[in-house]
């Protein structure tokens, strides 16, 4: 079940991701720095800050708990996805959007989905199986099904454009613009590793063990006790071997403290612990704290485009826009927590699994949007009967990464 709901949290996470944006083809004053100001306030800090304050007990102390090395390595990521995002742009204008499209998407996804299997994650992703294991096998060849649908989408782009006429001309050295894509693209799956190397010492701080629910434990190397517990409602979980352990109104990582200590006295083995109570505020909380560092260079470089183009005037005039705008940014805080609480559901390889996934549904929904709001309009045969063909791939592709997860025993 939970394999099932990581996988639907993923999906679903891609889907809004790839559609997010579609508020601002609604809009007639605000141009790109204006909707980007407030959508990315919103997403990234207002939204997931609020709901982490509000929905963790004791936040700000338990974060204060938070190993620096956390949170400076989730903040040190995300600064390179930030970078990745204003070259993005940059890139549109030099070599066009349908080849940086395809590069961004063909590295992102490359790197995102092989690197947390040869650099184990934090939390439940240290145990990720290796590159080598069927699993990882299995989603590598995953990965190489996608970036043969990212190609033919990007085909299929470039035959659209032509039929509309609208191939973009560029501007600058081609060259220049080919190595900042390249940058870009290796930069883009930053955005994941803020999560997969921080998440673990900033979810088990800010998750409270409640009496009357159930929660995972995970024991290495220990199979058999291993899994998930109804905490009764005097506040214990009962292991077996073990006996009850009081784990009740406990933070979950004083929770797997109290279980290892058990563990040691019971059997004299020392093996690391992780409890996990599935809270969703928690899964926020990771990316508020995680993308700070992104934020500032998302937001700065709204703010950079506001004071250069004396547009800061305008940002009040809309009420609508302004709304359209905060819709982005529930969008995007939206389909970030949803990557991040399907990683958890997907076990160990979701680290892996969960971002491929996210990635083929973010390019579907891309293109779905693309369809909905009449970018496709008036151009029909080969065009069209290729990114058919691409979403179909994406798509199988994500079943493959899928299956893959289940060699792992996800």
């Amino acid at each position: 079940m939970s394999t099932a709901l990581g996988l639907l949290a993923v999906a679903a996470g891609g889907l809004v991701m790839g559609s997010a944006v579609w508020p601002f083809k609604l809009m007639r004053k605000y141009q790109f720095e204006h909707w980007w100001f407030v959508g990315m306030l919103v997403g990234l800090i207002v939204m997931p800050w609020t709901i982490t304050l509000v929905g963790c007990p004791h936040a700000l102390a338990s974060l204060a708990d938070v190993p620096l090395s956390a949170v400076a390595m989730g903040n040190l990521f995300s600064v390179g996805w930030g970078i990745a995002n204003v070259l993005c742009g940059v890139c549109f204008v030099r070599i066009g959007v349908a080849l940086t499209g395809a590069i961004l998407a063909g590295l992102g996804v490359s790197l995102g989905a092989i690197v947390p299997m040869v650099f184990k994650g934090s939390g439940l992703f240290q145990s990720a199986p290796d590159l080598g294991t069927s699993a990882g096998l299995t989603v590598c060849a995953g990965v190489a099904l996608m970036l043969c649908g990212v190609l033919l989408a990007s085909i299929a782009g470039f035959g659209r454009d032509r039929e509309l006429k609208k191939l973009q001309q560029t501007s600058g050295s081609f060259l220049a613009g080919l190595i900042m894509t390249v940058l870009a693209g290796i930069l883009s799956a930053c955005i994941s590793f803020a999560f997969v190397y921080s998440q673990g010492p900033v979810v088990s701080r800010l998750s409270i063990v409640a009496p009357g629910r159930d929660v995972t434990v995970t024991i290495a190397g220990d199979e058999q006790r291993s899994g998930k517990y109804a905490v009764a409602s005097d506040g214990t979980i009962t292991i077996p071997g073990l006996g009850p352990v009081a784990v009740g109104n406990a933070r979950a990582v004083d929770a797997a403290a109290r279980i290892a200590e058990r563990l040691k006295a019971e059997s004299g083995r020392d093996a690391e612990v992780l409890v996990a109570t599935g809270s969703i505020p928690a899964t926020f909380g990771a990316f508020a704290v995680g993308l700070m560092g992104g934020a500032l260079v998302n937001i700065g470089y709204a703010v950079y485009l506001l004071t250069k183009n004396q547009s800061w005037g305008l940002l009040g005039q809309g009420g609508k826009e302004m709304a359209l705008a905060t819709v982005i940014g529930i969008n995007f805080s939206l389909a970030t927590a949803l990557m991040g609480k399907g990683m958890l559901l997907l076990g160990a390889l979701g680290a892996s699994v969960g971002f491929g996934i996210q990635q083929a549904m973010q390019m579907t929904g891309g293109q779905l949007l693309g369809f909905l709001s009449g970018e496709w309009r008036g151009v029909y045969g080969t065009p069209r009967t290729r990114m058919y063909a691409a979403i179909a791939i994406l798509i199988v592709a994500a079943a493959v990464m899928a299956f893959g997860n289940t060699l792992a025993g996800g």
